[in-house]
């Protein structure tokens, strides 16, 4: 009898309490660099460059959610001095893995799983790709409204840089606005 109470309280609870950090609309807002390819002869500080991310999304409920956005500006490739001007525009699946363990986060932290499709156009090369994107993403909210994040991310697909499959892995910081 106690455990029918406590699963009948607990789902009654979940649907009064407001999830504030979520069911929301976002902008996401990320500054950090990113390297053309994960071997090893490919950390080299002259193979890293800035990287850019701005995304609009959306919460459906605590668990999953969406967002679209772009990813810029250029990397540098290690087989030549140049640098590959890119756009990469994408649509991501969003799913929050803390709340599979907790019906109600009170301290906001968020660990988010993304991944999703998007158009990467090079204009080295002048020509399009259509490429995969996939990352971690951990915020911890510093206002009601803001939160930070630390973004792990890359870009995957064939003929981004170099003929082959090729992956441009990322690290930024930012701020989500939640609206």
């Amino acid at each position: 009898m106690s455990l029918i109470f406590l699963i009948n309280y607990n789902f009654i609870i979940s649907q009064t309490q407001k999830h504030t950090y979520q069911e929301k609309y976002f902008l996401k807002i990320n500054f950090g660099y990113q390297v053309s390819g994960i071997k090893d002869e490919d950390f080299v500080i002259s193979n890293y460059s800035p990287l850019f991310i701005f995304s609009f999304g959306k919460w459906f409920s605590r668990t999953i959610g969406f967002q679209v956005g772009y990813r810029g500006f250029y990397f540098n490739y290690i087989g030549d001095d140049f640098k590959h001007y890119y756009d990469y525009y994408f649509v991501e699946g969003l799913f929050d893995l803390l709340s599979i363990y907790y019906k109600y986060n009170e301290n906001n932290l968020q660990i988010i799983l993304n991944g999703g499709i998007g158009y990467f156009y090079n204009h080295f090369y002048k020509k399009p790709n259509l490429c995969g994107s996939m990352g971690f993403n951990n915020k911890i909210n510093i206002l009601n409204q803001v939160s930070f994040d630390f973004d792990l991310n890359s870009v995957f697909g064939w003929d981004i840089y170099q003929g082959n499959k090729d992956i441009l892995p990322g690290v930024t910081i930012g701020l989500t606005y939640k609206f």
